[in-house]
């Protein structure tokens, strides 16, 4: 399974389904677009409307909660693909959820995805503000994302890694990094474009002219990222 199953799945145009599964980096929380909105604004100008998308975030969501409403909140939906994002609760200190647990839950989640037929589509979350979360948190943060990265590599599951890209800005140019940040872990709304502009360019997509003329300053945030890259 690969992103290029789902970008073949698109340009051939039967109806696919994404479903958007995590915490409140997932759930609509803020006005304006979504990451998930974005990448949806994306393919539909690229592909034409040949999917449907489902958001099933919850704030304050761990792997075990995304385990115990896997059945209605994605099984449901017969999807064929699931982004799943997650890690940044179950890495608070106090969660009761190490590092290992923390693994065999992204393995539970992986093999429920495929065992619908679907593909599971595994991300990291962007940056968050390590010194804003106070050294453990932090700490457990970054180990956690290793442990997706690591999870998704030997599972071989799709993974797009938007934390690896976003700590190059968050250590080498702090300032720009906060303007994308709505508080230490969650992104602002121009932080979920950013997001999307790269999620877009990941399923083989691109906004129509008019659409880049608004997302100028989306776009040149992903620039910077490309060049730290």
């Amino acid at each position: 399974m690969s992103i290029s199953t789902i970008i073949e799945r698109l340009q051939t145009k039967p109806r696919t389904r994404f479903v958007a599964f995590g915490s409140s980096n997932t759930e609509r929380r803020l006005h304006d677009l979504h990451w998930f909105d974005w990448l949806e604004l994306g393919l539909a100008q690229t592909y034409g409307r040949v999917h449907t998308f489902i958001n099933t975030g919850v704030g304050g969501d761990t792997t075990p909660g995304l385990l115990a409403r896997f059945d209605e909140d994605v099984a449901a939906y017969q999807p064929h693909v699931v982004l799943i994002t997650i890690g940044g609760n179950d890495s608070k200190p106090d969660s009761g959820i190490d590092e290992e647990a923390f693994g065999d839950n992204l393995r539970r989640l992986d093999r429920q995805v495929r065992d619908l037929g679907a593909v599971p589509v595994f991300q990291t979350y962007y940056s968050a503000d390590i010194q804003g979360l106070g050294a453990p948190h932090g700490t457990r943060f970054l180990a956690f994302m290793a442990t997706v990265r690591r999870v998704a590599a030997e599972d071989r599951a799709p993974l797009v890694d938007h934390l690896r890209r976003w700590e190059r800005l968050r250590t080498q140019h702090v300032g720009l990094y906060r303007e994308l940040m709505q508080d230490p872990l969650h992104v602002n709304p121009l932080g979920n474009m950013v997001m999307g502009l790269d999620l877009i360019r990941t399923f083989g997509a691109q906004l129509a002219e008019e659409q880049q003329t608004y997302c100028t300053r989306g776009l040149l945030f992903q620039r910077i990222l490309d060049a730290l890259a």
